[in-house]
């Protein structure tokens, strides 16, 4: 499998499958699926719960490990794959800027760097009044907002996001889609996994459609 110019996620053929503690059989949740992401590229991942939505995206993060097919990606250095879970993955004792401080330095960025990229992104995500209060603290959006920004410390090329409004107030929803809106107008890769179909038709330039762990509508 040879990439092509300007593609920067290609998915050949995965599939993945789970079994359970009362059986030594194994359930595929997943595939085959194919897809492609491309520079500049939106593309959102749509289908009722249980379809495979979230399983795909934590095997394109390299989360989870596929049972079969081949993943391939454009060369990537640190930090510039950015993941945004379902879950709030964050410190709630910590504040919002002690938080962003912990996942740059994950990423390779310490020092003077590593303050302006943080306080930019504070801004970016309107939290720079709050940086110093504990995310406990955080409503659910900001708590949304942060979420994303601390999985944009690096220079992404490649973002993941899985759900990344849910339990958004309106406010944090247009905040967070007009970021990853930007991000993919400026050349990131965008793969969105949302229940929201106008979260999907916001920013996405296509729509791929999962039930039962395949494609039912959507080109690669």
């Amino acid at each position: 499998m040879t990439m092509e110019k300007e593609q920067v996620l290609v998915l050949e053929n995965i599939t993945k499958a789970y079994g359970t503690r009362f059986s030594k059989e194994k359930k595929r949740v997943l595939g085959p699926v194919s897809l492609c992401i491309r520079k500049g590229e939106a593309v959102g991942i749509t289908g009722e719960n249980g379809a495979g939505k979230s399983t795909l995206l934590s095997v394109a993060a390299g989360i989870e490990r596929q049972d079969a097919g081949k993943i391939e990606l454009a060369p990537l250095g640190r930090g510039q794959l950015g993941y945004v879970p379902q879950e709030i993955a964050l410190y709630p004792a910590l504040t919002g800027m002690q938080n962003l401080r912990f996942f740059a330095s994950a990423a390779g960025l310490y020092g003077r760097r590593r303050t302006i990229r943080c306080r930019y992104l504070l801004e970016k995500v309107n939290l720079a009044d709050k940086a110093d209060k504990p995310v406990s603290t955080y409503s659910g959006g900001m708590q949304r907002r942060l979420n994303l920004a601390c999985a944009l410390v690096g220079d992404v090329k490649l973002l993941l996001l899985d759900e990344p409004t849910v339990g958004a107030d309106e406010n944090s929803t247009e905040i967070i889609l007009n970021t990853i809106t930007a991000l993919k107008n400026g050349g990131c890769a965008v793969l969105l996994v949302s229940h929201r179909a106008e979260d999907i038709a916001r920013v996405c330039d296509r729509v791929v459609k999962l039930k039962d762990g395949v494609v039912e509508d959507g080109s690669r």
